[in-house]
């Protein structure tokens, strides 16, 4: 079975896809208290959070380092007028490598969660509309890309970030209500914020993302005539930013993301409220 509490590799409890996808319903300003739209709020948290993030989850897999030159497993064929150590013969074993892992190494640990994700994930997206399913195909492709780039080392954070929190914010916009720019934008400019505080976990310090992309909200807000809003965007900001020379320490991230979560939260929820409202 899916395990419901996989959670995009963050390392906070509260801001997750699920709030991502809550402040999306609320920009549509199509939230109401009917069974209908509960229902359809329940069914696009699922699919953000439990469905995309057990799929993120599953393209974090990958062959040991010490592993993968074993290509026991399956032996390929060789191609015809290929050159030993040419590019196209490279690519050849790198095949026999992923073939070898996804027989031996994934499949008997993830193959039968695999088959009921995949499907689940389709059903929901299929009930919550054509806009939907067509926002879970990019959502693949990200994950796609995502095992890609890990497979070379590299650290997917800003694909992490797009599917955490922009395409979970755009699922539940556009499960409620048509989506518009400034929607849009929230959701693009929370997805740098989200990829800053991403980084923090890893050890980084991206605090010109982190505080930019907030400026940028509360910029956003003043030019769609929302004062109110804008004010307490930037009342959120001011307590990250009265926190962020504890970061000089070294080792204070975890302790930084957990004290300042509730108030990208409630950022986040006040931009989205203001223009759904």
């Amino acid at each position: 079975m899916i395990d419901l509490e996989v959670r995009l590799g963050r390392p906070l409890i509260w801001l997750s896809p699920a709030w991502a996808a809550l402040c999306g319903a609320a920009a549509s300003g199509r939230l109401a208290l009917s069974g209908q739209a509960a229902l359809t709020l329940l069914l696009t948290l699922l699919l953000a959070d439990a469905a995309w993030g057990f799929l993120w989850k599953l393209a974090a897999e990958r062959p040991p380092a010490d592993n993968r030159p074993s290509t026991a497993g399956i032996r390929l064929a060789a191609l015809p007028y290929t050159v030993p150590g040419s590019p196209s013969q490279r690519a050849f074993e790198r095949l026999g490598e992923f073939l070898a892992w996804w027989r031996e190494g994934f499949w008997p640990r993830h193959g039968s969660a695999l088959i009921v994700a995949l499907p689940l994930t389709a059903a929901l997206a299929a009930i919550l509309g054509r806009r939907v399913v067509i926002l879970t195909s990019a959502a693949l492709a990200m994950v796609a890309l995502a095992f890609l780039l890990r497979r070379r080392g590299a650290s997917p954070l800003a694909l992490q970030a797009i599917l955490g929190m922009g395409l979970a914010w755009l699922a539940g916009h556009i499960a409620l209500g048509p989506l518009g720019w400034p929607s849009l934008f929230l959701a693009a400019l929370y997805t740098g914020t989200y990829r800053a505080w991403l980084a923090l976990a890893e050890g980084k310090r991206p605090l010109i993302l982190l505080n930019g992309s907030q400026v940028a909200v509360v910029a956003l807000l003043v030019a769609l005539r929302q004062p109110i809003a804008a004010g307490l965007v930037g009342l959120s900001l001011l307590p990250q930013m009265l926190l962020q020379p504890y970061l000089r320490r070294g080792g204070m991230e975890a302790w930084y993301l957990r004290r300042t979560q509730v108030f990208l939260m409630a950022s986040t929820m006040a931009a989205a409220l203001a223009i759904g409202y």
